[in-house]
């Protein structure tokens, strides 16, 4: 009689909708899994446990968030779902009539597998998370390499939001605003280092407030340098940056720096000041001129990037114009464009002035064929110059050809067969 052959692991799939911070969770979520002896397959295969890290931000994140989780209910419907994130902490009551069997919070997140295994084993039902906002006290970490993740790594320093911007319901779904210990961040970088990243990137909710929680204004410098005495780490990239937390010590450090990538991701979100001051935001048009001129003048082929949004409550074709100009006259790289979402309980449901539809597309196309201008002209400046490029682990869909990025974000594609996660230098 042959022995018992041992039970084969339990299959999870895991699927990020939103911000790249939530990417970085599902990658450490991921990697935490593949830990614990679970096999990780593509989530539209057949799992055991499809896990879903929700998005609120605007209608449509709440829309694809449902949508996944009937999409792994339907594709296994003996399967366990599990519900986080933004989406899960606002409303956990619609995941669950979605299908999902189990709705993390955003503050228990870093307890999640351990509670999808006592569902599993019957020890805890369903608990939804509260309506109060969480604090991150325990932070996701990633030892090593991500099991189907990418060539770049990502790195967490930072959660939640202190801004209260009259549009947004991050910081009633995410909490105020928490620094990781700088020990902490400095031992995961070493460690996913020696597993073989080359560059990391930086991320949170608010990733330029790291440390104000601490009185460490500024802190993010001291962080940044401290990274880069890690042997072997040869970039550091910011996610996105505040423009009131651009500062002239960050400015001058990224431009001494060999190891920092050139290229900032700042939100401007409107040109016009009229419409800052509704939106809550604490900057204006001219500061934000000054902050994008400082960092062109100083980072030569620096990439900068900008969010937008249009159609915010009162915004008239006036107060677009403004923003419109203040972009076409700024040396930007590329634009993220998104029409004005109105989320329940936050200020802007009491603003009046709310914009068409039919506004809101056009300003919409106006700013993305701006944006299309902005980046070939970027791009065609290289033309024959050289440029360093990490090579990734993938070819592009249409040419077959192989993938790299530079540190001033361009995407570069090439012929050859150069391992991924090598850098090298292209034409």
């Amino acid at each position: 009689m042959s022995p018992l052959s041992p039970p084969a692991p339990l299959r999870v799939a895991l699927q990020n909708i939103g911000c790249k911070l939530n990417l970085y969770e599902v990658e450490a979520l991921t990697h935490g899994f593949d830990g614990r002896g679970y096999e990780i397959v593509p989530f539209n295969a057949e799992a055991d446990i499809y896990v879903v890290n929700t998005c609120t931000v605007t209608g449509s994140g709440d829309a694809d968030s449902r949508k996944a989780v009937r999409r792994a209910r339907r594709t296994n419907p003996q399967a366990t779902v599990v519900a986080t994130g933004c989406y899960a902490q606002r409303r956990p009551g619609e995941l669950s009539e979605a299908g999902a069997d189990l709705v993390v919070g955003n503050g228990q997140k870093a307890q999640l597998i351990d509670r999808v295994g006592a569902f599993l084993q019957g020890e805890i039902a369903e608990d939804f998370p509260t309506a109060k906002p969480p604090r991150t006290e325990e932070f996701l970490s990633i030892d090593g390499l991500v099991e189907k993740g990418r060539t770049r790594g990502t790195l967490q320093i930072q959660d939640g939001c202190d801004e209260h911007c009259t549009y947004c319901i991050i910081p009633s779904v995410r909490g105020q605003s928490v620094s990781r210990p700088t020990a902490q961040i400095v031992e995961q970088a070493r460690r996913m280092v020696d597993a073989g990243y080359r560059e990391l990137a930086l991320t949170g909710v608010h990733t330029g407030s790291y440390g104000y929680d601490r009185d460490e204004r500024n802190g993010l410098v001291p962080l940044l340098r401290e990274l880069e005495g890690i042997s072997g780490l040869e970039r550091i990239r910011l996610n996105s940056i505040e423009p009131a937390y651009v500062s002239d010590a960050l400015i001058n450090y990224a431009a001494d720096s060999t190891t920092f990538c050139r290229h900032f991701h700042v939100p401007l979100q409107s040109g016009d000041d009229h419409i800052l001051k509704r939106m809550g935001r604490h900057y204006d048009s001219t500061y934000y001129r000054q902050r994008i001129e400082k960092i062109a003048a100083l980072i030569p082929d620096c990439a900068i990037g900008a969010d937008v949004m249009v159609g915010f409550p009162g915004e008239e074709e006036q107060h677009f114009t403004q923003t419109y100009q203040l972009l076409a006259d700024l040396p930007m790289t590329y634009l993220h464009v998104f029409p004005f979402s109105l989320r329940d309980g936050t200020p802007a449901e009491k603003l009046d002035g709310p914009q068409a539809s039919a506004n809101k597309k056009q300003r919409s196309r106006r700013l993305l064929n701006l944006a299309q201008e902005k980046r070939l002209a970027f791009h065609q400046r290289f033309v024959s110059r050289r440029l360093t490029v990490l090579v990734e682990d993938r070819t592009d869909a249409s040419s077959g050809l192989q993938v790299g990025l530079s540190d001033n974000y361009i995407k570069v594609l090439f012929s050859g067969t150069v391992r991924a996660n090598e850098i090298v230098e292209i034409e």
